[in-house]
């Protein structure tokens, strides 16, 4: 009996022997084993908005060309882009999770002027890059805001190149541009109700800094601006961390008619924002 007990406890020192050495193997192949290529996925292209965007209208606008404006925009003199969603984190940065049928485009796609004879237009440019938000930020005291970019022009620059704390003077974002909210609603998930009048923004301009930083890595937008956790410590409720999920070879097409690019799955009246399935082409 003495003689069987210590044949097995031989046998589980070998095995525990031999696994130590199968786990040594196998972290020094995760430490060493390059990372795996990302899938290059459906490319998107001009066609692909001109066919898939819906609720507007395309428009030819003088010095900037076909641009689209949703029938929001036209039915409603207070409507402003990136006002009808809410701020998440994600692994990208600050992105902007909208409520509206077309945001799938016009959040993550191109960029938004103001115009004297139309109101807001989306333009969406040569660039085609996605990203979690193209905007400006600025912060300082109970406020932050942000503003939509406008279209490339004259100097401006935006293909891979970072743009950061000087772009209300390089774009010439005027006040009229911004959304400002106090600090502590941040986390809330409908904005569009927390957004001062835009008439009182050159207050909020004189009480804040620009604090825009978006960056290009490896063919990935990066939205940081704000400091999450300077932001997160005056918000009155959580602010949502969300992963964005890649997947190559979807038909986005489908997706984007489904409304799978950028879904918000509970209602906009919800207390808590829901589960967000939120997909950026690779």
């Amino acid at each position: 009996m003495n003689k069987s007990r210590g044949a097995e406890v031989e046998r589980l020192k070998t095995f525990s022997h031999d696994m130590k050495k199968i786990l040594f193997v196998l972290t020094m192949l995760a430490l060493v084993l390059p990372a795996l290529p990302r899938v290059k996925g459906q490319e998107v292209s001009v066609d692909f908005f001109y066919n898939n965007l819906s609720g507007g209208n395309w428009i030819d606008v003088e010095g900037y060309g076909y641009g689209w404006q949703p029938d929001v925009a036209v039915n409603d003199p207070n409507w402003r882009p990136y006002a009808d969603g809410y701020w998440a984190y994600t692994d990208d940065g600050w992105t902007w999770i909208s409520y509206e049928d077309f945001g799938w485009a016009t959040y993550h796609y191109g960029r938004w002027a103001k115009m004297a004879d139309y109101g807001w237009v989306w333009f969406l440019g040569s660039d085609l890059d996605w990203g979690p938000a193209w905007v400006s930020w600025r912060t300082g005291g109970d406020y932050v805001g942000w503003a939509p970019l406008p279209p490339r022009g004259p100097g401006i620059v935006y293909e891979g190149q970072p743009i950061g704390g000087q772009v209300d003077i390089e774009f010439d974002i005027g006040p009229a541009y911004y959304n400002f909210i106090d600090a502590r609603f941040i986390g809330e998930p409908v904005l569009r109700d927390r957004i001062y009048p835009w008439s009182q923004n050159v207050t909020y301009i004189n009480n804040t800094v620009n604090v825009t930083n978006i960056t290009v890595q490896n063919n990935v937008v990066y939205n940081y601006g704000p400091d999450y956790n300077v932001l997160s410590a005056r918000s009155s409720r959580p602010i949502q961390r969300l992963t964005i999920e890649r997947q190559p070879g979807t038909n986005l097409s489908v997706a984007a008619k489904s409304g799978a690019l950028t879904k918000v799955r509970r209602s906009r009246n919800s207390s808590m924002a829901g589960p967000v399935f939120l997909m950026r082409p690779s």
